[in-house]
């Protein structure tokens, strides 16, 4: 299997944190979601994809992890197979995939127009959704990991926001104030699967216009 993207992105990240954590093999090709090539790897010109066998290739963070799901079995798989267990760990993933949006729309607003082009009311509104996200997620984590002590795919989709965040917009998550949520990340980052999937010092954005 080929990975195709940078770790700089939460989406291709968390990809290759359930990947290292099933300990299934894979290859990556760097190549920047911003590259003319990358129309010939995914007609949207998005990551992550994942090349498997058979000239196969999957498209969308969440198509992809369910495919490994299916690979390693409901034993072993992060996302419960149903019932209430699954549709929790489901709710937290669409909160925190909705967070990780909001806040790419902002670091692109920020990033691709001049000071003048900027949309602030449009960047605000984002900014107030991913807080409310936030706020949300942090009031109902459960340590030591979200739901309790069965580490899941909302741990790992909640780690890669928030390593995101620190990244690129350290603005919407500022020391103390989710500490749950903080406290969560550093457990998340300690472990063997996201210490392999750090982003790289030469895993950029464009140069600014």
């Amino acid at each position: 299997m080929i990975l195709v993207g940078q770790y700089d992105s939460p989406y291709v990240r968390r990809v290759a944190v359930t990947l290292h954590h099933y300990h299934l093999r894979f290859e990556r090709n760097r190549l920047s979601v911003f590259h003319p090539g990358m129309v010939d790897i995914n007609p949207l010109m998005r990551i992550p994809s994942l090349v498997i066998d058979g000239d196969e290739t999957l498209h969308d963070s969440g198509a992809i992890i369910d495919y490994l799901d299916e690979m390693v079995g409901p034993q072993k798989a992060l996302t419960p197979r149903s019932g209430e267990e699954r549709r929790k760990v489901l709710q937290v993933i669409a909160l925190a995939t909705g967070a990780i949006d909001k806040t790419l729309a902002v670091v692109y607003e920020r990033h691709f127009h001049l000071a003048a082009g900027i949309a602030h009311e449009w960047t605000v509104r984002c900014m107030a959704q991913l807080s409310g996200a936030l706020v949300h997620l942090d009031a109902h984590a459960n340590g030591p990991w979200y739901f309790g002590r069965k580490f899941t795919q909302a741990d790992v989709t909640l780690a890669c926001l928030i390593g995101y965040l620190k990244l690129r917009l350290p603005e919407a998550f500022p020391a103390g104030r989710y500490p749950h949520l903080e406290k969560l990340a550093e457990r998340c980052e300690a472990l063997d699967a996201f210490i392999k999937a750090k982003p790289a010092p030469d895993e950029l954005m464009p140069a600014k216009p």
